[in-house]
């Protein structure tokens, strides 16, 4: 089974399996994949195209919620319970189709780790200077542990201000972007785009941890160059 990349890509393997939801655009080829509800907001699954194992999607419960709207209380009450009962897991978000999503029904990802590349933006904002787009950082002193949803949602609007000033798109506007919540901090990565000359990247692609089905598709990122897709697929820094 191949992931579909795009939005509006169909997947034949699943043309008679049944939606998450009557709103849904993702698919639950076996009921065994969800793991529990969280909240009554949002179901905990087994992500069934992982790149890496284990590796958790957390879609919301009301179908028709979509991935271009930005993260509210409900998905981080949800996100920090996980991050408060496991060890060494981070959440990524896709923002929009701009923001490397593939499904319109709202989710997140949940993975153990993170890549030894995440280091360069997360622990140290001397890392600034070498990563070719612009990024904003928050480190929690409090960390995820103690931290209330109000105050992980304070941080993160007060971000999304910065990347909407960044994209020059105005509050009404759809803002394209990333989320990863790892090690008690908070990253946002305003999107100008999906693709740049066929390469694609989701959060994971920004942040070093380039997710493709195939050879070929990595083969595009070496012929542009990895820093040069980054930069046109975020905004220059």
């Amino acid at each position: 089974m191949k992931k579909p990349h795009t939005v509006g890509a169909t997947n034949p393997t699943f043309n008679h399996t049944r939606k998450w939801g009557p709103g849904s655009d993702m698919f639950i080829p076996d009921p065994r994949l969800i793991l529990c509800h969280i909240n009554s907001t949002h179901d905990l699954a087994l992500n069934l195209f992982c790149v890496d194992r284990p590796q958790l999607l957390m879609a919301t419960s009301d179908s028709y919620r979509r991935q271009h709207e930005p993260l509210d209380a409900r998905d981080f009450a949800a996100m920090l319970h996980v991050l408060q009962m496991l060890e060494g897991w981070y959440f990524i978000f896709n923002c929009g189709e701009k923001g490397g999503c593939s499904r319109v029904h709202k989710h997140v990802q949940g993975l153990r780790g993170p890549p030894y590349a995440f280091q360069k933006l997360v622990q140290t904002i001397d890392g600034r200077g070498e990563v070719p787009f612009k990024f904003f950082l928050k480190k929690l002193e409090k960390g995820f542990k103690a931290m209330e949803v109000a105050e992980c949602l304070g941080v993160y609007n007060d971000m999304l201000v910065e990347c909407r000033d960044a994209l020059a798109v105005g509050d009404g506007e759809m803002c394209p972007h990333n989320v990863v919540l790892w090690d008690d901090s908070i990253v946002v990565i305003p999107r100008r785009s999906g693709v740049s000359n066929g390469a694609s990247a989701n959060t994971g692609g920004m942040m070093g941890s380039v997710w493709v089905p195939e050879i070929a598709e990595m083969d595009k990122w070496l012929q542009v160059g990895p820093a040069n897709v980054l930069r046109e697929l975020g905004t220059p820094s």
